[in-house]
């Protein structure tokens, strides 16, 4: 099973799947990104990338000089690397009684190369589950793709149907 979940941005994409993750617990594997705010202001500076072992690493910055750039992020694709990639390929080894998260497959994420080779061969492996995050907007052919994937769920997360959404997706993925 395949499940996308797209919607606005701010409509709990992540906050779903974090739910997920932790009903899922050790059967989940992958990451997840959070914004970074800054503590006097609030406002959002950057955001890191989480993974299921729990390590984390700023990966997007205001501060970053890069030339992968996102409105005013530098994205450092190295640092998203280290902490995304070891468990996706890990997971295309062990993955068959798991559920591969990888929240988002978006802009920032998709200056991987690596990255969007791995999204593609756990999203064709039909004995692989997944569980992922897609923007609303197709900002890149890997997106358009994985949207239209055949027997594939594509959920659009709205404030009108997100309450309970977590225990849909799980009935889904078991």
């Amino acid at each position: 099973m395949k499940i996308f979940i797209t919607g606005e941005p701010g409509v709990g994409k992540t906050t779903l799947v974090k739910k997920v993750v932790e009903k899922l617990g050790d059967r989940a594997i992958g990451f997840w990104t959070e914004e970074v705010r800054d503590k006097k202001t609030g406002k959002r500076k950057g955001f890191k990338v989480v993974n299921t072992d729990g390590k984390e690493k700023l990966f997007a910055s205001k501060t970053f000089t890069s030339k992968h750039l996102v409105g005013s992020y530098g994205v450092n694709v190295q640092r998203f690397e280290e902490v995304a990639l070891p468990l996706l390929e890990r997971a295309l080894r062990e993955g068959k009684g798991k559920v591969i998260v990888i929240d988002e497959i978006g802009k920032m994420e998709l200056f991987s190369k690596r990255f969007r080779d791995l999204v593609r061969e756990i999203a064709y492996d039909p004995k692989l589950r997944l569980l992922a995050t897609l923007p609303i907007r197709d900002v890149h052919p890997i997106v358009k793709e994985l949207r239209r994937l055949p027997g594939a769920v594509l959920i659009e997360l709205k404030r009108s149907n997100r309450e309970g959404m977590d225990e849909e997706v799980l009935k889904l993925l078991t």
